[in-house]
């Protein structure tokens, strides 16, 4: 922890912004990963998510409110569809590759 930096003050007023989302929330820049993270005091652990951004604008507020816990059901769902389009897409490859090597 003693490399995480709060952030306060920024060009866009982000750091205070995302209090809108939730008062608890607070943004670090963490020393070693040099990456900005989110935290939430009322919880423990605090740490939430890495932002993947490099600097704070608009896109830090839009991600902290996409992949809030209000949002588990749907980020749960888009995972779950995505794991089955990747998983028809695997076998749809084995079943193309299985397919051309056999001798006609």
């Amino acid at each position: 922890m003693d490399k995480l930096f709060e952030v306060r003050d920024d060009l866009f007023g982000i750091a205070e912004r995302i209090k809108s989302i939730d008062a608890n929330y607070k943004i670090y820049f963490n020393g070693d990963t040099r990456r900005f993270e989110l935290y939430n005091t009322s919880r423990k652990p605090s740490f939430q998510l890495v932002l993947p951004y490099r600097t704070l604008d608009k896109r830090t507020l839009d991600y902290a409110l996409e992949s809030g816990v209000k949002n588990k059901e749907k980020i749960i769902r888009e995972i779950e569809e995505n794991n089955k389009r990747l998983e028809a897409e695997h076998f749809r490859t084995l079943f193309e590759k299985t397919m051309s090597e056999l001798p006609l």
